[in-house]
């Protein structure tokens, strides 16, 4: 019997093949690359705002952008840290950046609240082909974030797909707000935060049978 277990075992190690571990400095390359290749895309398809380039865009656009950035930023390493877990550490720094950047939508909905007579938001707020585009250059971080993901099988796939969906739809709309020519704050505030929030619901709904294995 014990030279039956002995031969069996020995025939699942031969074929067995050794696998790259998975290192989150790498997932954090993938991520890098990721948003560089955003910006690379934003500037070359739809052009980068002149009076940005020329640092004379109002103040509250670069903060806005900001605050998208690292709030992609922050729950895309929550996300790669979820396929690399360890002992100890914890990864819910990005609850405050998203509190943080919570404060642009809040804002402007609270300011055309005091503003609107009759409470209804302001034509133009929401400009859907924006939001398109946007949703369009998050595909380019979460098409990474995803194959990561998968390849690390995360133990929370539900918290996973939400935050490659939040993760993603800020870099998309950091991005593309570096052309978007609008400056009201109920447009940057709320305007968008809109592919954030759709982003974040796809990856939530959809996403967790993806990363599965």
């Amino acid at each position: 019997m014990a030279k039956d277990s002995d031969t069996l075992i020995a025939a699942l190690a031969a074929e067995l093949t050794p696998v790259r571990p998975m290192r989150r400095r790498t997932g954090l390359g993938w991520l890098a690359a990721a948003v560089l290749a955003t910006l690379a895309v934003t500037a070359l398809w739809f052009g980068i705002r002149a009076d940005l380039m020329a640092g004379a865009a109002p103040p509250l656009v670069p903060l806005a952008s900001g605050l998208w950035l690292l709030l992609g930023l922050a729950t895309a390493s929550s996300a790669i840290a979820l396929g690399t877990p360890e002992v100890g550490r914890r990864s819910s720094g990005w609850r405050w950046t998203l509190a943080m950047a919570a404060l642009l939508p809040a804002g402007a909905l609270l300011t055309i609240l005091l503003n609107a007579p009759d409470g209804r938001i302001p034509s133009g707020t929401v400009e859907w082909a924006c939001v398109g585009d946007a949703l369009a250059l998050s595909l380019v971080t979460a098409v990474p974030l995803i194959l990561w993901l998968r390849r690390a099988a995360p133990v929370s796939p539900e918290r996973a797909g939400a935050l490659v969906g939040i993760a993603s739809g800020s870099i998309g709309i950091f991005a593309f707000s570096l052309h978007c020519p609008i400056d009201g704050f109920a447009h940057l505030g709320l305007g968008h935060s809109v592919p954030v929030v759709i982003a974040a619901l796809v990856g939530r709904l959809l996403l967790p049978r993806f990363l599965r294995w």
